[in-house]
């Protein structure tokens, strides 16, 4: 009899050990994906599963409109975020982006770029680690629910399974991912 009662204190002295062994990122993460809470859409109505040729029909459609263009070097998609104030146009946003795609050319993320149109080195207003607190509440706005999180040096915000890290990447440009986490842990609550 005390042997039985002695493995159940061990057992649950090991499941709280285990459990607060994870990081408050780990825990968030199994707690979004498990709410069962789909947030496929990302922005200019593209979203989450869709396919590569969907991808460029969008952003050929937006281009025919002017609302997109293609970015330096054709390597991403670019748009612009004009400040509210028109008379300031010196943060004026280029913003860049592409979808990744996995092995079945389905959008599993968006991969974006920010960076102020008029950056120039001897302007210190002007560089990443101004425009990241910038960035990071215009993605609150487009992306209620969770705030963001430290996790080493990325900031990341999770809601159900849409993942945003958001990082200074050079002292011009601040970069986000915009994952689906249920490709990326589909096994994580099995």
């Amino acid at each position: 009899m005390k042997l039985n009662y002695l493995n159940k204190i061990l057992l649950f002295s090991s499941i709280i050990l285990v459990y607060s062994c994870q990081s408050d990122y780990t825990k968030l993460v199994k707690k979004e994906l498990a709410s069962g809470v789909k947030n496929d859409s990302v922005f200019y109505n593209l979203k989450f599963g869709q396919t590569k040729s969907h991808f460029f029909e969008t952003c050929w459609e937006l281009n025919k409109k002017r609302i997109l263009t293609h970015g330096p070097n054709n390597s991403y998609v670019q748009s612009f975020l004009y400040p509210k104030d028109s008379t300031n146009t010196t943060e004026t946003m280029r913003m860049l982006f592409y979808a990744k795609f996995n092995s079945k050319d389905i959008i599993k993320a968006i991969d974006v770029k920010f960076s102020y149109v008029a950056w120039a080195p001897w302007n210190k207003e002007l560089q990443s680690d101004k425009l990241l607190p910038k960035i990071q509440d215009t993605l609150m706005k487009w992306y209620p629910g969770n705030d963001f999180m430290k996790v080493k040096d990325v900031l990341v915000k999770v809601d159900g399974n849409r993942q945003i890290q958001l990082s200074i990447e050079s002292e011009v440009e601040v970069s986000v991912l915009i994952e689906d986490l249920s490709y990326k842990y589909n096994n994580l609550n099995k």
